[in-house]
Protein backbone atom coordinates (compact mmCIF):
# COMPACT_ATOMS: atom_id res chain seq x y z
CA UNK A 1 0.00 0.00 0.00
CA UNK A 2 1.41 3.31 -1.04
CA UNK A 3 2.01 5.87 1.74
CA UNK A 4 0.64 9.38 1.03
CA UNK A 5 2.25 12.49 2.52
CA UNK A 6 -0.12 14.97 4.12
CA UNK A 7 0.48 18.63 3.09
CA UNK A 8 1.76 20.93 5.84
CA UNK A 9 -0.50 23.76 7.04
CA UNK A 10 0.45 26.96 5.32
CA UNK A 11 -0.24 30.52 6.51
CA UNK A 12 0.34 33.37 4.17
CA UNK A 13 3.13 35.75 5.24
CA UNK A 14 0.81 38.73 4.81
CA UNK A 15 -1.60 37.27 7.34
CA UNK A 16 1.21 36.79 9.85
CA UNK A 17 2.40 40.35 9.29
CA UNK A 18 -1.12 41.71 9.76
CA UNK A 19 -1.50 39.80 13.03
CA UNK A 20 1.81 41.16 14.33
CA UNK A 21 0.89 44.74 13.40
CA UNK A 22 -2.53 44.38 15.05
CA UNK A 23 -0.96 43.04 18.24
CA UNK A 24 1.61 45.86 18.35
CA UNK A 25 -1.08 48.46 17.71
CA UNK A 26 -3.15 47.05 20.56
CA UNK A 27 -0.16 47.21 22.89
CA UNK A 28 0.52 50.84 21.91
CA UNK A 29 -3.10 51.88 22.51
CA UNK A 30 -3.20 50.06 25.85
CA UNK A 31 0.07 51.66 26.92
CA UNK A 32 -1.12 55.13 25.89
CA UNK A 33 -4.35 54.75 27.87
CA UNK A 34 -2.45 53.49 30.88
CA UNK A 35 0.05 56.35 30.72
CA UNK A 36 -2.69 58.98 30.49
CA UNK A 37 -5.02 57.41 33.00
CA UNK A 38 -5.47 59.64 36.01
CA UNK A 39 -7.10 58.46 39.18
CA UNK A 40 -9.44 60.97 40.82
CA UNK A 41 -7.77 61.72 44.12
CA UNK A 42 -9.48 63.50 47.00
CA UNK A 43 -9.18 67.28 47.09
CA UNK A 44 -11.09 70.11 48.74
CA UNK A 45 -12.25 73.67 48.09
CA UNK A 46 -11.69 76.46 50.61
CA UNK A 47 -13.47 79.82 50.54
CA UNK A 48 -11.94 82.84 52.29
CA UNK A 49 -13.69 86.17 52.88
CA UNK A 50 -14.42 88.59 55.69
CA UNK A 51 -18.22 88.44 55.66
CA UNK A 52 -19.38 86.52 52.53
CA UNK A 53 -21.55 89.41 51.38
CA UNK A 54 -22.60 90.73 47.99
CA UNK A 55 -19.92 92.61 46.04
CA UNK A 56 -17.22 91.32 48.40
CA UNK A 57 -14.21 89.55 46.83
CA UNK A 58 -14.06 85.90 47.90
CA UNK A 59 -10.90 83.89 47.45
CA UNK A 60 -11.34 80.22 46.51
CA UNK A 61 -8.44 77.82 46.97
CA UNK A 62 -7.88 74.09 46.50
CA UNK A 63 -5.34 71.63 47.83
CA UNK A 64 -5.10 69.90 44.43
CA UNK A 65 -1.68 71.47 44.07
CA UNK A 66 -0.22 69.07 41.52
CA UNK A 67 -2.98 69.52 38.96
CA UNK A 68 -2.45 71.56 35.81
CA UNK A 69 -5.89 72.77 34.74
CA UNK A 70 -8.58 74.24 37.00
CA UNK A 71 -12.13 74.93 35.80
CA UNK A 72 -14.18 76.91 38.34
CA UNK A 73 -17.97 77.17 38.15
CA UNK A 74 -19.22 79.65 40.76
CA UNK A 75 -22.89 78.71 40.54
CA UNK A 76 -24.04 82.14 39.32
CA UNK A 77 -23.61 81.52 35.58
CA UNK A 78 -20.01 82.67 35.77
CA UNK A 79 -16.91 80.53 35.44
CA UNK A 80 -13.14 80.79 35.23
CA UNK A 81 -10.47 78.54 33.76
CA UNK A 82 -6.95 78.91 35.13
CA UNK A 83 -3.70 77.02 35.55
CA UNK A 84 -3.31 78.06 39.20
CA UNK A 85 -4.96 76.63 42.31
CA UNK A 86 -6.77 79.77 43.49
CA UNK A 87 -9.17 82.35 42.11
CA UNK A 88 -11.12 85.42 43.32
CA UNK A 89 -14.83 85.96 42.66
CA UNK A 90 -17.64 88.24 43.89
CA UNK A 91 -21.39 87.59 43.89
CA UNK A 92 -23.94 90.22 42.89
CA UNK A 93 -26.97 88.69 44.60
CA UNK A 94 -27.48 87.04 48.02
CA UNK A 95 -28.33 83.37 48.20
CA UNK A 96 -26.96 79.84 48.27
CA UNK A 97 -24.36 78.93 45.66
CA UNK A 98 -22.69 75.64 44.81
CA UNK A 99 -19.12 76.09 43.60
CA UNK A 100 -17.75 73.32 41.37
CA UNK A 101 -14.07 72.78 40.61
CA UNK A 102 -12.95 70.39 37.88
CA UNK A 103 -9.23 69.60 37.77
CA UNK A 104 -7.48 68.28 34.68
CA UNK A 105 -10.86 67.99 32.97
CA UNK A 106 -11.80 64.83 34.89
CA UNK A 107 -12.16 65.14 38.66
CA UNK A 108 -14.80 67.44 40.19
CA UNK A 109 -15.36 68.65 43.75
CA UNK A 110 -18.20 70.83 45.12
CA UNK A 111 -18.64 73.35 47.92
CA UNK A 112 -21.75 75.24 49.01
CA UNK A 113 -21.49 78.82 50.29
CA UNK A 114 -24.09 81.30 51.52
CA UNK A 115 -23.96 84.96 50.49
CA UNK A 116 -25.79 87.65 52.45
CA UNK A 117 -26.73 91.10 51.24
CA UNK A 118 -24.28 93.85 52.17
CA UNK A 119 -25.77 96.22 54.77
CA UNK A 120 -26.95 99.68 53.85
CA UNK A 121 -25.17 102.78 55.04
CA UNK A 122 -25.87 103.65 58.67
CA UNK A 123 -25.53 107.28 57.65
CA UNK A 124 -25.26 108.11 53.93
CA UNK A 125 -23.43 111.34 54.79
CA UNK A 126 -20.91 109.61 57.06
CA UNK A 127 -17.42 109.86 55.62
CA UNK A 128 -14.15 108.79 57.27
CA UNK A 129 -12.26 111.49 59.13
CA UNK A 130 -8.89 110.21 60.28
CA UNK A 131 -5.40 111.35 61.18
CA UNK A 132 -2.90 110.24 58.56
CA UNK A 133 0.84 111.01 58.64
CA UNK A 134 2.38 111.99 55.33
CA UNK A 135 5.83 110.47 55.89
CA UNK A 136 6.94 107.24 57.57
CA UNK A 137 10.12 105.18 57.75
CA UNK A 138 10.77 101.49 57.18
CA UNK A 139 10.98 99.61 60.47
CA UNK A 140 9.42 102.37 62.60
CA UNK A 141 5.90 102.36 64.02
CA UNK A 142 3.43 104.80 62.47
CA UNK A 143 0.00 105.48 64.00
CA UNK A 144 -3.34 106.23 62.34
CA UNK A 145 -6.42 107.45 64.22
CA UNK A 146 -10.03 107.71 63.12
CA UNK A 147 -12.08 110.53 64.62
CA UNK A 148 -15.35 109.98 62.73
CA UNK A 149 -18.46 110.43 64.86
CA UNK A 150 -20.87 107.50 64.53
CA UNK A 151 -18.31 104.93 63.41
CA UNK A 152 -18.48 101.60 65.22
CA UNK A 153 -16.20 99.36 63.14
CA UNK A 154 -13.01 99.97 61.20
CA UNK A 155 -11.13 98.16 58.43
CA UNK A 156 -7.63 99.54 57.88
CA UNK A 157 -5.45 98.56 54.93
CA UNK A 158 -2.00 100.08 54.94
CA UNK A 159 -0.95 99.36 51.36
CA UNK A 160 1.42 96.41 51.80
CA UNK A 161 -1.04 93.51 51.88
CA UNK A 162 -4.43 92.74 50.37
CA UNK A 163 -5.88 91.83 53.77
CA UNK A 164 -7.27 93.94 56.61
CA UNK A 165 -4.37 95.11 58.78
CA UNK A 166 -6.27 96.53 61.78
CA UNK A 167 -9.83 96.78 63.11
CA UNK A 168 -9.73 99.46 65.82
CA UNK A 169 -10.22 103.22 65.67
CA UNK A 170 -6.53 103.79 66.43
CA UNK A 171 -4.10 101.53 64.62
CA UNK A 172 -0.32 101.24 64.39
CA UNK A 173 1.74 99.68 61.62
CA UNK A 174 5.40 99.03 60.78
CA UNK A 175 6.23 99.25 57.08
CA UNK A 176 8.63 96.71 55.65
CA UNK A 177 9.24 98.30 52.25
CA UNK A 178 9.82 101.90 51.12
CA UNK A 179 7.75 103.81 48.59
CA UNK A 180 4.42 105.58 48.22
CA UNK A 181 1.66 103.69 50.07
CA UNK A 182 -2.11 104.08 49.76
CA UNK A 183 -3.96 103.78 53.07
CA UNK A 184 -7.68 103.03 53.02
CA UNK A 185 -10.23 102.99 55.85
CA UNK A 186 -13.69 101.43 55.54
CA UNK A 187 -16.19 102.35 58.25
CA UNK A 188 -19.02 100.18 59.58
CA UNK A 189 -18.22 97.36 57.18
CA UNK A 190 -19.50 99.28 54.15
CA UNK A 191 -17.12 99.80 51.19
CA UNK A 192 -18.98 102.99 50.28
CA UNK A 193 -17.82 104.58 53.55
CA UNK A 194 -14.26 104.72 52.30
CA UNK A 195 -11.47 107.17 53.10
CA UNK A 196 -8.08 107.16 51.41
CA UNK A 197 -4.77 108.89 52.06
CA UNK A 198 -1.18 108.42 50.93
CA UNK A 199 2.01 108.03 52.94
CA UNK A 200 5.54 108.09 51.56
CA UNK A 201 7.73 105.53 53.36
CA UNK A 202 11.44 106.35 53.38
CA UNK A 203 14.05 103.61 53.45
CA UNK A 204 15.50 103.22 56.93
CA UNK A 205 19.02 103.53 55.55
CA UNK A 206 18.29 106.99 54.14
CA UNK A 207 17.73 109.91 56.46
CA UNK A 208 14.49 111.72 55.60
CA UNK A 209 15.27 114.94 53.81
CA UNK A 210 13.79 117.32 51.30
CA UNK A 211 15.58 115.46 48.52
CA UNK A 212 14.18 111.99 49.22
CA UNK A 213 10.81 112.75 50.79
CA UNK A 214 7.88 113.29 48.50
CA UNK A 215 6.48 116.17 50.59
CA UNK A 216 8.11 119.34 51.96
CA UNK A 217 9.40 119.17 55.52
CA UNK A 218 6.82 121.64 56.76
CA UNK A 219 4.04 119.22 55.73
CA UNK A 220 5.44 116.18 57.51
CA UNK A 221 3.24 116.46 60.63
CA UNK A 222 0.07 114.39 60.53
CA UNK A 223 -2.99 115.81 58.85
CA UNK A 224 -6.68 115.01 59.12
CA UNK A 225 -8.67 113.60 56.22
CA UNK A 226 -12.02 115.38 56.22
CA UNK A 227 -14.95 115.71 53.82
CA UNK A 228 -14.97 118.74 51.55
CA UNK A 229 -17.91 120.27 53.45
CA UNK A 230 -18.72 120.11 57.19
CA UNK A 231 -21.59 117.77 57.95
CA UNK A 232 -23.02 119.51 61.05
CA UNK A 233 -25.46 122.41 60.42
CA UNK A 234 -24.85 125.80 62.00
CA UNK A 235 -26.97 127.04 64.94
CA UNK A 236 -28.90 129.32 62.60
CA UNK A 237 -29.62 126.42 60.25
CA UNK A 238 -30.74 124.26 63.17
CA UNK A 239 -33.35 126.85 64.19
CA UNK A 240 -35.15 126.53 60.86
CA UNK A 241 -36.64 123.41 59.30
CA UNK A 242 -34.25 121.94 56.82
CA UNK A 243 -35.28 120.22 53.62
CA UNK A 244 -34.49 116.54 53.35
CA UNK A 245 -30.99 115.92 52.13
CA UNK A 246 -30.85 113.63 49.15
CA UNK A 247 -28.42 110.76 49.38
CA UNK A 248 -25.30 111.65 47.41
CA UNK A 249 -24.72 109.81 44.19
CA UNK A 250 -22.64 106.70 44.62
CA UNK A 251 -19.30 106.68 42.82
CA UNK A 252 -19.47 104.80 39.56
CA UNK A 253 -16.57 102.97 38.02
CA UNK A 254 -15.61 103.59 34.42
CA UNK A 255 -16.16 100.56 32.20
CA UNK A 256 -13.05 99.08 30.63
CA UNK A 257 -12.87 96.04 28.37
CA UNK A 258 -10.64 93.06 29.03
CA UNK A 259 -8.45 93.88 26.03
CA UNK A 260 -8.10 97.55 27.00
CA UNK A 261 -7.24 96.69 30.60
CA UNK A 262 -4.57 94.22 29.53
CA UNK A 263 -3.18 96.80 27.10
CA UNK A 264 -2.98 99.45 29.83
CA UNK A 265 -1.26 96.99 32.17
CA UNK A 266 1.36 96.48 29.49
CA UNK A 267 1.72 100.24 29.59
CA UNK A 268 2.66 99.86 33.26
CA UNK A 269 5.27 97.30 32.22
CA UNK A 270 6.72 99.81 29.76
CA UNK A 271 6.73 102.48 32.50
CA UNK A 272 4.49 105.05 30.82
CA UNK A 273 1.49 104.29 33.07
CA UNK A 274 1.23 103.87 36.85
CA UNK A 275 -1.34 102.52 39.29
CA UNK A 276 -2.79 106.02 39.65
CA UNK A 277 -3.94 105.94 36.02
CA UNK A 278 -6.38 103.13 36.91
CA UNK A 279 -8.19 105.06 39.65
CA UNK A 280 -11.42 105.66 37.66
CA UNK A 281 -11.88 101.93 37.09
CA UNK A 282 -11.39 101.04 40.78
CA UNK A 283 -13.29 104.07 42.15
CA UNK A 284 -9.89 105.27 43.44
CA UNK A 285 -9.43 102.27 45.73
CA UNK A 286 -6.09 100.90 44.54
CA UNK A 287 -5.84 98.39 47.40
CA UNK A 288 -8.28 95.91 45.88
CA UNK A 289 -7.04 92.29 45.95
CA UNK A 290 -5.29 90.83 42.92
CA UNK A 291 -4.74 87.09 42.60
CA UNK A 292 -1.46 86.94 40.67
CA UNK A 293 -0.65 83.36 39.67
CA UNK A 294 -2.33 82.23 42.89
CA UNK A 295 -0.66 84.79 45.18
CA UNK A 296 -2.84 87.53 46.65
CA UNK A 297 -1.45 91.08 46.58
CA UNK A 298 -2.90 94.57 46.20
CA UNK A 299 -3.34 96.28 42.84
CA UNK A 300 -0.66 98.83 43.75
CA UNK A 301 1.81 96.04 44.51
CA UNK A 302 0.85 94.34 41.26
CA UNK A 303 1.66 97.50 39.29
CA UNK A 304 5.00 97.80 41.09
CA UNK A 305 5.85 94.25 40.03
CA UNK A 306 4.82 94.95 36.45
CA UNK A 307 6.94 98.09 36.25
CA UNK A 308 10.00 96.10 37.34
CA UNK A 309 9.80 94.03 34.13
CA UNK A 310 10.68 97.16 32.06
CA UNK A 311 9.54 95.81 28.67
CA UNK A 312 6.36 93.95 27.72
CA UNK A 313 8.21 91.88 25.11
CA UNK A 314 9.41 89.76 28.04
CA UNK A 315 5.80 88.70 28.72
CA UNK A 316 4.60 85.51 27.09
CA UNK A 317 1.00 85.71 28.32
CA UNK A 318 -1.07 88.21 30.33
CA UNK A 319 -4.63 87.13 31.04
CA UNK A 320 -6.81 89.30 33.31
CA UNK A 321 -10.30 88.53 34.64
CA UNK A 322 -12.25 91.45 36.09
CA UNK A 323 -14.42 91.30 39.22
CA UNK A 324 -16.90 94.18 39.39
CA UNK A 325 -19.41 95.52 41.87
CA UNK A 326 -22.91 95.20 40.45
CA UNK A 327 -23.98 98.33 42.31
CA UNK A 328 -21.18 100.76 41.43
CA UNK A 329 -19.48 99.11 38.42
CA UNK A 330 -16.18 99.56 40.29
CA UNK A 331 -13.51 96.91 39.88
CA UNK A 332 -13.18 95.15 43.25
CA UNK A 333 -10.72 92.42 42.30
CA UNK A 334 -8.65 90.87 39.51
CA UNK A 335 -7.59 87.35 38.63
CA UNK A 336 -4.30 87.52 36.74
CA UNK A 337 -2.37 84.78 34.98
CA UNK A 338 1.08 86.03 33.99
CA UNK A 339 3.69 83.97 32.14
CA UNK A 340 7.16 85.16 31.22
CA UNK A 341 9.18 84.15 28.18
CA UNK A 342 12.06 81.73 28.58
CA UNK A 343 14.98 83.36 30.30
CA UNK A 344 12.92 85.77 32.38
CA UNK A 345 11.09 83.36 34.66
CA UNK A 346 11.48 83.93 38.32
CA UNK A 347 10.89 87.69 38.27
CA UNK A 348 7.71 87.14 40.25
Amino acid sequence: MENKKLPLAYIDEKVILAMIITALLGLVITGFKYKNYEHCFDFHIKAKANFFRTDEPIRFETDALYSKDFEWDFGDNESSQTNISSVVHAYNQPGEYTVALTVNGKCTEYKTIYITKAPRLDNPMLMPRFVCPQVAEVGKTVTFQDTTAGAHSWEWRFGETASIDATSSTASYVYKTPGLKTISLVLNGDPKQLGVCKVYVNDKTVAPSRSNARVPARQQPAFIVVPAKPQSPTLEEQSHPQPAVAEPAKPQGVTISKQELESKLRGVVNNYLTAENFGPYFCNNLNVPVSLNGTEITFTQFCNKLSSIKADKKIKQLNVQQIKSSETNCLIGLNVSLKMKQGFLGIF
